[in-house]
């Protein structure tokens, strides 16, 4: 009785295993999370890509492209897998007129 039962049982186990062997991979390649480090900046052809935050990042434009002083924003949709325009920011206007935005112009430099 014991001999059977033990039998039964490994051959139980043996079919488990051939069932997860047989059973077919998933294939897809996940993208991966951007990373939760705000300082994450790869600089190619003279734009600069920033990540802000996860799944947002920032492309500041170079000087030949036409999005010179231009910051454009986009967010990552996990649904689609792309990246969705938010908005921009022309941040040369903070630089040639500091004192609209409240930004002090009389810094000390070191």
């Amino acid at each position: 009785m014991n001999d059977k039962f033990t039998k039964f049982i490994l051959a139980g186990i043996l079919l488990c295993l051939i069932i997860i062997a047989g059973k077919p991979t998933n294939n897809q390649v996940a993208l991966p999370n951007f990373l939760p480090n705000p300082n994450f900046s790869l600089t190619t052809s003279g734009e600069e890509v920033i990540q802000l935050a996860p799944n947002r990042i920032a492309v500041k434009g170079n000087y030949g492209s036409g999005f010179s002083g231009t910051i454009l924003v986009f967010d990552f949709d996990n649904n689609t897998k792309k990246f969705n325009y938010v908005g921009s920011m022309n941040y040369m206007d903070y630089f040639n007129n500091a004192s609209k935005y409240g930004i002090p112009t009389n810094i000390p430099k070191n």
